[in-house]
């Protein structure tokens, strides 16, 4: 019980803070898509050609901005846990890193054998995703592990 008391809000604090760093990485996206403009590379040399690409929006509608909503849920969930730890958030935390870690790397197969190019803020939100899931996993394992540790309580006369 010591281990979930001590691990549990740390874990969610550090999501909250990858979360964060998510929504401002997708908004930049969204931001640089909604103006026209090309986002800015500064590591490697690709984020226009990525961000340019048919790959880049769905249904008209950039998946920067759906990244937007993802972190923000992400961040929502987290902060749920932190402020009512008795609250399981735990398998809503598995259920959307899992579909954002998968997308991530679906992204990052677009990248390299599809559009034949990189964008730096697609791996920072690769690489983001991927830590929220980890950090999703071990925050379902403390849940589960403490339900396992909790004595049954007997039925009293």
């Amino acid at each position: 019980m010591m281990l979930r008391e001590k691990l549990y809000p740390r874990l969610l604090i550090i999501s909250v803070v990858l979360a964060l760093v998510g929504v401002v990485n997708a908004t930049y996206l969204a931001y640089t898509s909604f103006a026209g403009i090309s986002p800015l590379c500064t590591i490697i040399s690709g984020c226009d050609l990525v961000a340019a690409s048919p790959y880049s929006r769905v249904f008209g509608v950039p998946l920067s901005l759906f990244g937007v909503f993802f972190y923000l849920l992400l961040a929502g969930f987290s902060l749920w846990g932190i402020i009512n730890p008795l609250k399981k958030v735990s398998l809503y935390l598995v259920g959307a890193t899992t579909l954002g870690f998968l997308l991530s790397l679906y992204f990052l197969y677009l990248q390299a054998f599809i559009i034949k190019a990189f964008c730096q803020y697609c791996l920072l939100s690769l690489f983001d995703a991927t830590v929220l899931f980890i950090l999703a996993l071990c925050v379902w394992w403390l849940d589960h592990k403490t339900k396992k540790a909790l004595p049954h309580s007997e039925p009293s006369l």
